[in-house]
């Protein structure tokens, strides 16, 4: 094997070519003609390869991320227990279900199984990104089990598979009005918990996980979607933020406030979606951040979650959110991104189904190309720090179901098969 055959790129180790017979070079004279056609011959190799991987094209621009689901992290009997354990609420939740305003009647399939071995996503998690995040593993409701009780397995295994691919991690996220554990917000006695008291129990959330991962998290999303549709301040309880019901509007500063000491060298980040969609949402947040810097918390990143369609937004007002949030001196990352093929202006009524041709397909592509185009000029002008994608494979994607129960979505860069879509092309071309 020749000394030249692996190359070390970012930390991944790439393999230029495996060993070449000697009759293959018989009209080459001596050795060092033979070394110079092994070098030119893995350089050019290595090149073409290189091109295919999505991190390398923007390396000089943003890191490129993954939300990772933690069913493409388990073992065959660990996902066959969790589709027993899907069945099991499926059948709960249409016991309890309660149509609600705004909201699409319960038509919801009937969990399947998942697929046996390595899901294509995993593979491509590790080669093409050099950056993941937890879709839900993360989440407070996922760990915070009690007063005293605290699971992190599911974040231990993802931080174990980054470790693995010199990818660099992200939390998502200390505080949300959803996915927190019932349990926190109440007193133990069938109450309401203390604003003292529920204090006491995020501040000590938040220094524990700081405690365990605080030298392995690049960015953490400290609070999330805490600005309202309605009137574009902060959620109340009218919202379903019994954060802010318990604790009032300080919970926001206070919590920043704890993370900068739990992760003192992390990105502390405030994360929102339709900030790039909606402009009365967009100066609601900037009116926020303003605020915090003025009084010295210590907040230095807005995050755009970015979950836009093949229509809205136009390229243009990403450019404008982006700078916007710049102006005031913080940084900007995209944080849960995908473009769905559905515009869905009105949840009540979704778009039909429609087919996924070459047509779309090629459409989608180039709404990518333009928007990551944008997202290389916000990154030049030294705005923009970091972009993920919600997902892998069109397979896993939230947007299955969502908002149209039965109907699935494509809009990310991989088929559910794992193969790339001319989108991914476009961007690794």
């Amino acid at each position: 094997m020749s000394p030249f055959s692996h190359h070390i790129y970012n930390g991944k180790k790439m393999a230029l070519f495996t060993k070449i017979p000697e009759k293959s070079f018989k009209n080459f004279k001596n050795t060092y003609s033979l070394y110079f056609f092994t070098i030119i011959f893995g350089v050019l190799r290595y090149n073409l390869v290189m091109s295919k991987f999505l991190y390398e094209n923007y390396k000089d621009y943003f890191r490129v991320g993954a939300a990772i689901s933690g069913i493409i992290l388990m073992n065959d009997a660990e996902k066959d227990e969790l589709f027993q354990n899907m069945k099991k609420r499926m059948e709960e939740f249409k016991k309890n279900f309660k149509p609600q305003p705004g909201m699409p009647v319960f038509k919801f399939p009937e969990p399947q199984p998942f697929p046996k071995g390595d899901m294509p996503d995993k593979k491509l998690a590790a080669e093409q990104f050099n950056l993941v995040v937890a879709e839900n593993e993360c989440k407070m409701g996922s760990i915070y089990h009690g007063p005293d009780q605290f699971d992190f397995s599911g974040a231990d295994r993802l931080l174990a598979f980054a470790k693995q691919n010199n990818q660099a991690m992200r939390w998502h996220t200390l505080v949300w009005h959803n996915q927190s554990p019932r349990w926190i917000f109440e007193d133990g006695n069938g109450g309401k918990a203390s604003k003292e008291l529920l204090e006491e129990r995020l501040k000590k959330y938040i220094f524990t996980v700081g405690e365990r991962y605080k030298d392995d998290i690049c960015s953490v999303d400290v609070v999330n979607e805490c600005i309202s549709d309605k009137n574009f301040v902060l959620c109340d309880g009218a919202d379903r933020s019994q954060w802010f019901d318990i604790l009032g509007p300080d919970y926001v500063d206070k919590a920043f406030f704890w993370a900068k000491e739990a992760f003192p060298n992390s990105s502390l980040v405030i994360n929102d979606y339709n900030l790039e969609m909606i402009e009365g949402k967009r100066q609601g947040m900037y009116k926020l951040v303003k605020g915090m810097k003025e009084r010295g918390v210590p907040v230095d990143t807005v995050g755009l979650q970015m979950h836009i369609n093949i229509q809205n937004p136009p390229v243009s007002e990403i450019e404008q959110t982006i700078e916007l949030y710049g102006s005031l001196g913080l940084n900007v990352i995209v944080t849960e991104m995908e473009v769905s093929a559905y515009v869905d202006k009105d949840f009540e009524h979704p778009d039909p189904r429609r087919e996924y041709d070459k047509a779309f397909l090629d459409e989608q592509a180039e709404r990518y190309a333009q928007i990551f185009e944008c997202f290389r000029k916000e990154a030049r002008a030294g705005i923009l720090k970091d972009v993920v994608l919600w997902g892998i494979t069109d397979r896993m994607s939230w947007k299955n179901n969502f908002p149209a129960p039965g109907r699935g979505d494509c809009p990310l860069l991989f088929d559910g098969d794992g193969n790339p879509k001319p989108a991914f092309d476009r961007l690794t071309k």
